[in-house]
C-alpha cells in the first residue's frame, strides 16, 4: 500500500508511516461482511482524500466509522485470520517497520550502534572482571550449603589460615559438617621436554573433589589411602587447561606419570573444565594430596609442614549438614576452639575458629574488603559511560522527531493513539540498544583480551579465568534494554504531542529562535558534566602515577638486574648443597666484568610478598596476646646495604664474621621513632617469639618496603643464612639494566643448566609492579574518559548544526540586513559554549565532590590537585569549542537568498 501511495506523489516518509495504519483497517474492514471490494473501495477513498490534504475531515469520518466496524472485526482464537490488532502482530509489524527505517538511515544507524557498543561493551568488560572476581559462584553442587572456615592468627585477626592437626580435629570432633576439606597452594617445577615450567597447583585432601560435588572429567578423585599418610602416594589431578594445552587432550594420560620438582607423579586424573580450582580468577594446574605438602613445600627447611599444630597455611572448607545453619556450626567450632585451646595452649591459645557462609567470601575477607571499592569504581566509570552514550543518541533522536513531526501529525490525525506510537518508537529505539548489545559482547571479548594481556609482573605464574558467562549475557541484556528505554522514552513523549493542525499547515516550522533550555539542551549539559568528572578524575591518577615515579624508594634504582633461582626445585637435597649453589653463584657473578657488587635477600623491597616477623621488645607494651608486634623483616646477606645504598645511621651493618655467631639483627629508623624515641639502640637486644635473643648491631635509614605510598614502616633485618631456600640475588654493574640480567643469566647458565629461575627481570621491572595499579587505573580512565570526550563533542556538534539548521531562514535574513559571518560564527558558537560552560561548572562541582573517594588510590596529591582541576576544562573547552565552530562556520558561508527560500 505504501507504493500505491507514492505513485499517487505523496511524500515517502508519510506513505511509509500512513500505510500501515490504512493496511490494519483495510484487512479488518476485508474480514467483516463487507469482503474484499468494500475493502479495497474505502482505501482508495481514504488514499484519494489524503492525496488532497483533507486530513481533519478524513480523521473525523474514521473516528466515526471505526467503532461499527470494529466491533464487528472477527477475533482470532485458535482458528481463522489473525487478528491484525493481536499485541504480537502489532509488535511484529512495528519491528519491520523500524527495521526499514533503520536500513534507509545507514549512518545514523551505524553511529547509534557503535556508539551503544562501546558503552555497553565497556560495561560487560568491567562487569565481567568484577563478575569473575567478587559474584560468580564456584561450579560446585549447592553452593549455598558450603561455608569458610578459618583460625584468628596471634593478633586476633579472625580470618587467618588453619593448621592441618586443627582440621583433623575439625572433621573428628564435630557433627554439623557432611564433610570439611583443606586445601593449600604450591608452586612447582613441572618438567616437560627440554624447558622446565612452573605451574601453580593445590595441595588438597582426599575428598575434596566428593565434597564440592564436583565429577571428574577423566579418570577418578583420591581415595582415603592416597592422603593418609605423608609422602607415600604420589599421584596427581591435572586441571582441564593443563591437561589440553599441556598433553593434548589425551585420553590415555590416565597412568601416565608428571614430574614434579624432579619427582614422578602418576596421573589417575583430570578435573572437569568448568572447575578451574578454589581460587577464583586463578586456574589451578594440578592437585595432589595434602599428605604431598613436605616432598612439594620445602622439605630441606626440615621442618613438618603437616604435623606442626603451628604450621598454619591451610583453607579450610565445609559442607553443612541438612537442616544445619551456619550461627549453629559457628557454635559448634567455636567450642571446638576452645577445647584445643586448653588442651595446646602453646600454639591454640586465642585462637577463635569462625565462619562465614562460602557466598559472602570472593577471594578472602580481607581481600574482599579492599577490591569492593575499586570495584564500585569500576563499575561507575563505565556506567557514567554508557549514561553519556545514551543522552548523546537521545539527542539526535530529539532532532529525528522534529524531522518526523509531520509523518507523526498525519498518523494522530488517522485516528493512531499516542500510546501506540510510542510503542512504535521504543521499538525502533529498543531495537539499536539489542543490536548495540551485540556488538558490545563481541567488543567486550576483545577488551577482556586486551585487559588479560597486561598482567602484573608477578613472579608467581598466573593463569587467569575471565570469560563471558551467563551472569555477564544476562547483565549485557538487561543493560541493552534499559539503554533503549533510557535514549529511547523521553524523545518518545516529545516526539508524539506536536501541534497536528498547525503542523500539517507546515506552520510553526520556519525557524524562529529556540528555547534557550530545552531537553536536548539538558542532555548535552549532562554529557558535558559527567565527561568533566571522568577526566578530571583520570587526570587525577595520570599525575598520580607521575608523581609515584618521582617518590624515592630509599634505595638504589639504577641499573641492576634481580635473579630468583629455585635449587629446591632442581634437586638440591641438603641445606649444604644449596650453601655451594649460592656461593659460587655469587662468586662467579662479582667475577663477571658487567657486574660489579652482588646482594642477597629473601625479600626485596616493593615486592609482589609481604614477610613479618613476631618479635618482644622489652619495655614496650603490645596489645597482641602473647606481648609480641609483628614487624616486617627480611633476610640479607652482608653487603646488602651497601649494594642497596641504603644508609647506616648508627652502629654498623652485617659483616661476612658475623655468620655463624650470635644471632644480631639490624633495624631501620622507624622501628627507633616509634619503639624507642630518642633512645641508642646499638647493642640493645629483642627476642622472637620463642624466645631467641638478637642484639641490635646498627640502624639503617628507612625505605619503602611494601608501597610506595605507605608512611614510614619499622623494619628488622636478619643475617640472611646462605644454606637456606628462597634467596633472590641483586646484581649491579656498569651498564644497562639488559646488560646485567643478560650477563647474570649467562653465569647461572654456567654454574647449573639446569636451574628453575622463579623470576628474572630488571630494577625498573621490579618497581613496575609498585606502579601497574596507578598505571592501569591513569589508562583505564583516561580510555573511558576520552571516549567520553568524544561523545560528548559529537552532541554538541550535533546540538550546534541542528540549531544552525532550524534557524537557516533567520541567519538567512540577519545576513541579508548587513550580519558578517564573523556575528553569524559567534552567535551559532555562543548557543553551545553556553551550553559547555554550564555543564562544565557541574561537572567541576560534581568532581570536587566525589573525587575525594579515589584520595586513597593516589600517590603524591590530593583530591584537589589544583593543575588537574585547571589544564582539564581547558581541554575540554577547547574541544566543545572546535566542536561548535565547525557547523557555526559552515552556517556563516549560507548564501542569504537560499536561506531565505527555506521553508
Amino acid at each position: 500500500m505504501a507504493e500505491l501511495l507514492i505513485r499517487m506523489r505523496l511524500p515517502r516518509e508519510i506513505a511509509d508511516a500512513v500505510a500501515g495504519d490504512l493496511e490494519e483497517e483495510y484487512r479488518a474492514r476485508a474480514a467483516t461482511g463487507g469482503g474484499a471490494l468494500q475493502a479495497r473501495i474505502w482505501f482508495w477513498r481514504q488514499a484519494l482524500t489524503l492525496r488532497a490534504g483533507n486530513l481533519r475531515r478524513m480523521a473525523r469520518r474514521l473516528r466515526a466509522t471505526r467503532p461499527t466496524w470494529e466491533r464487528n472485526r472477527p477475533r482470532h482464537a485458535g482458528g481463522g485470520s489473525p487478528d491484525p490488532w493481536h499485541p504480537i502482530h502489532m509488535l511484529f509489524r512495528d519491528l519491520i517497520y523500524a527495521m526499514r527505517r533503520m536500513a534507509r538511515t545507514p549512518g545514523f544507524t551505524l553511529v547509534a550502534i557503535l556508539s551503544l557498543a562501546l558503552g555497553i561493551g565497556a560495561n560487560s568488560a568491567m562487569f565481567s572482571l568484577v563478575n569473575s572476581v567478587l559474584i560468580r559462584d564456584l561450579p560446585v553442587e549447592s553452593p549455598d550449603q558450603l561455608v569458610e572456615l578459618y583460625t584468628a592468627d596471634s593478633g586476633g585477626y579472625p580470618f587467618a589460615t588453619s593448621s592441618h592437626p586443627d582440621y583433623l580435629d575439625l572433621r573428628q570432633n564435630t557433627d554439623v559438617f557432611e564433610g570439611v576439606i583443606g586445601t593449600r597452594t604450591f608452586i612447582s617445577r613441572m618438567d616437560r621436554g627440554a624447558e622446565p615450567e612452573i605451574v601453580f597447583g593445590e595441595l588438597i585432601s582426599w575428598d575434596y573433589f566428593q565434597v564440592l560435588g564436583v565429577p571428574m572429567h577423566l579418570g577418578r578423585s583420591f581415595v582415603p589411602e592416597e592422603d593418609a599418610s605423608q609422602g607415600t602416594h604420589p599421584v596427581v589431578i591435572l586441571g582441564y587447561r593443563t591437561w589440553a594445552q599441556e598433553f593434548g587432550a589425551r585420553a590415555d594420560i590416565l597412568g601416565g606419570t608428571v614430574r614434579l620438582d624432579g619427582k614422578p607423579f602418576t596421573v589417575v586424573g583430570v578435573a572437569p573444565e568448568a572447575f578451574t580450582g578454589s581460587m577464583p580468577v586463578l586456574v589451578t594446574s594440578m592437585y595432589v594430596p595434602l599428605m604431598m605438602t613436605n616432598e612439594l613445600m620445602g622439605g630441606l627447611t626440615g621442618t613438618d609442614q603437616i604435623g606442626r599444630r603451628g604450621s598454619r597455611s591451610m583453607f579450610l572448607k565445609g559442607r553443612l549438614r541438612e537442616g544445619i545453619t551456619a550461627e549453629q556450626a559457628e557454635e559448634a567450632v567455636g567450642a571446638l576452639s576452645v577445647a584445643l585451646a586448653e588442651t595446646y595452649p602453646d600454639t591454640n591459645e586465642n585462637r577463635a575458629m569462625t565462619l562465614l557462609p562460602t557466598g559472602k567470601v570472593s577471594l578472602h575477607p580481607l581481600v574482599d574488603r579492599a577490591l569492593l571499592p575499586v570495584a564500585g569504581l569500576l563499575l561507575t566509570v563505565v556506567g557514567l559511560v554508557l549514561l553519556i552514550a545514551c543522552a548523546n543518541l537521545a539527542s539526535f533522536l530529539l532532532a529525528r522527531a522534529e524531522d518526523r513531526r509531520k509523518e507523526i501529525a498525519v498518523r494522530l490525525a488517522l485516528g493512531a493513539n499516542r500510546r501506540q506510537l510510542i510503542r512504535q518508537l521504543l521499538v525502533e529505539t529498543t531495537l539499536l540498544a539489542v543490536l548495540g548489545g551485540l556488538g558490545g559482547i563481541l567488543l567486550a571479548n576483545w577488551t577482556l583480551g586486551v585487559l588479560m594481556s597486561f598482567q602484573p609482573p608477578l613472579p608467581i605464574p598466573v593463569n587467569f579465568d575471565v570469560s563471558l558467562d551467563r551472569n555477564v549475557l544476562w547483565f549485557t541484556a538487561g543493560v541493552s534494554i534499559l539503554a533503549g528505554f533510557a535514549f529511547g522514552l523521553a524523545p518518545a513523549l516529545q516526539a508524539t504531542k506536536p501541534d497536528v493542525s498547525a503542523t500539517l499547515k507546515n506552520e510553526g516550522t520556519g525557524g524562529g529562535r529556540p528555547r534557550r533550555f530545552s531537553l536536548r539542551s539538558t542532555l548535552v549539559v549532562t554529557q558535558v558534566a559527567f565527561s568533566f568528572l571522568l577526566l578530571i578524575g583520570a587526570g587525577l591518577f595520570v599525575r598520580s602515577m607521575q608523581k609515584a615515579q618521582l617518590i624515592d624508594p630509599g634505595f638504589y634504582t639504577g641499573p641492576a638486574a634481580l635473579i630468583w633461582p629455585m635449587p629446591e626445585m632442581s634437586g638440591y637435597e641438603s641445606a649444604e648443597d644449596i650453601r655451594l649453589f649460592n656461593e659460587a653463584f655469587a662468586e662467579r657473578l662479582s667475577a663477571h666484568p658487567a657486574i660489579d657488587q652482588v646482594a642477597m635477600t629473601d625479600m626485596v623491597p616493593l615486592g609482589a610478598g609481604v614477610q613479618t616477623g613476631s618479635y618482644v621488645l622489652p619495655g614496650v607494651p603490645s596489645e597482641q596476646p602473647l606481648g609480641d608486634h609483628d614487624i616486617d623483616m627480611a633476610n640479607v646477606a652482608p653487603g646488602y646495604f651497601d649494594v642497596m645504598d641504603i644508609s647506616i645511621l648508627r652502629g654498623r651493618a652485617f659483616q661476612e664474621s658475623d655468620l655463624g655467631g650470635d644471632p644480631r639483627v639490624v633495624v631501620n629508623e622507624a622501628f627507633a621513632n616509634r619503639f624507642y624515641p630518642g633512645e641508642d639502640l646499638v647493642g640493645r637486644t629483642i627476642e622472637d617469639r620463642s624466645g631467641s635473643s638478637y642484639r641490635i648491631i646498627g640502624v639503617s635509614e628507612t625505605i619503602k618496603i611494601r608501597t610506595l605510598g605507605e608512611a614510614p614502616r619499622p623494619a628488622v633485618y636478619e643475617l640472611y643464612d646462605k644454606g637456606s631456600f628462597g634467596v633472590q640475588v641483586i646484581a649491579r654493574g656498569s651498564g644497562t639494566s639488559t646488560e646485567i640480567l643478560a650477563a647474570a643469566r649467562q653465569v647461572l647458565e654456567e654454574v647449573d643448566p639446569n636451574m628453575v629461575v622463579m623470576d628474572a627481570k630488571t630494577m625498573n621491572d621490579h618497581l613496575a609492579l609498585m606502579l601497574f595499579p596507578p598505571r592501569m587505573a591513569a589508562l583505564l580512565l583516561s580510555i573511558f574518559g576520552g571516549l567520553a570526550l568524544i561523545l560528548s563533542a559529537i552532541g554538541i556538534y550535533g546540538v550546534v548544526s541542528y540549531a544552525v539548521a532550524k534557524r537557516t531562514r533567520e541567519l538567512g535574513v540577519r545576513m541579508a540586513l548587513g550580519a558578517s559571518a564573523h556575528d553569524v560564527v559567534r552567535m551559532a558558537v555562543g548557543g553551545g559554549m553556553r551550553l559547555v560552560i554550564i555543564g562544565g561548572l557541574v561537572g567541576v562541582g560534581l568532581a570536587g565532590a566525589v573525587t575525594w573517594t579515589i584520595s586513597g588510590f593516589l600517590y603524591g596529591i590530593g583530591s584537589a590537585d589544583l593543575a588537574t582541576f585547571a589544564v582539564i576544562p581547558m581541554i575540554l573547552v577547547g574541544v566543545a569549542l572546535l566542536a561548535a565552530f565547525i557547523p557555526a562556520r559552515r552556517a556563516s558561508m549560507v548564501d542569504p537568498v537560499r536561506a531565505l527560500r527555506t521553508d
